[in-house]
């Protein structure tokens, strides 16, 4: 996709996040609030119905991604390109360009993940806990090696690569659980931030689910910020994840280990 703007340098906005944490919630939040242009992180439908004749071939996004990436930056769930990469794209150089990286809590995210996979194709699903001990093998698009050696890795790389935007472009990292609790004062931090305008005075929230019909804005509020997820997770689990993850990482963001 490419962008004109007849000389103006346009703003931008680039959104990253992992699976599973908020980035449809968030794109919604600031097309309804803020007067700045997306740049696209998903495949356009065309792509989707090519990908559909092929059987779900998961290459056909894998290369989609890898033409137009100079001009959308990629996938929105992908381990993001160091900055050098990434100020060789015209899209990056032309453009007023921001980012905002969305983080979730791991435990929780790592329970979402198993609810929805995605792109692991197994004979038999195996319980969380034999989950967090299985190789995740990734696509092409996520940028990253082939296979991890667990999904616990899955987090600790694709928020790690979140902390170099902020040498040399606007960069935001935004919690989920944050979002979810005050998203009239993300949108505004946001705002703040970037010198973007309001599109109206008054804050729109998104009430539905992105995803889930059945769920709404009440049933996350719930679910995340009264940390109904723990009663999902063995102390077994949780020594598992614990293992795992980066301490440096759950420090920045400001999250705590379990204790199993």
């Amino acid at each position: 996709m490419k962008i004109w703007c007849g000389g103006r340098r346009k703003k931008l906005v680039k959104i990253y996040g992992e699976r599973n944490t908020g980035t449809n919630y968030l794109s919604q939040l600031i097309r309804l609030n803020l007067e700045v242009e997306e740049l696209p992180g998903i495949v356009p439908n065309y792509i989707m119905d090519i990908q559909r004749l092929l059987l779900g071939e998961e290459v056909v996004r894998d290369i989609y991604f890898t033409i137009t990436c100079r001009y959308n930056l990629g996938w929105k769930h992908t381990c993001v390109k160091s900055d050098e990469v990434i100020k060789t794209y015209g899209v990056a150089k032309k453009h007023n360009l921001s980012f905002v990286t969305v983080t979730k809590n791991p435990y929780s995210w790592l329970l979402s993940l198993y609810r929805r996979p995605y792109h692991q194709y197994w004979r038999e699903k195996p319980n969380f806990e034999k989950f967090l001990r299985t190789p995740w093998k990734t696509v092409g698009r996520d940028g990253v090696r082939k296979m991890l050696p667990s999904p616990v890795e899955l987090w600790n790389i694709k928020n790690s690569s979140y902390l170099k935007l902020e040498n040399s472009f606007p960069c935001l990292n935004l919690r989920y659980e944050d979002v979810l609790y005050d998203p009239e004062s993300a949108i505004q931090l946001i705002a703040e931030t970037f010198f973007y305008e309001m599109r109206s005075a008054r804050f729109q929230n998104l009430e539905s689910s992105t995803k889930e019909g059945d769920k709404d804005y009440g049933f996350y509020l719930d679910y995340y910020l009264s940390e109904e997820w723990k009663n999902e997770l063995s102390p077994r689990a949780i020594s598992i994840i614990n293992e795992r993850l980066s301490s440096d990482l759950m420090n920045f963001f400001g999250y705590y280990l379990l204790c199993p």
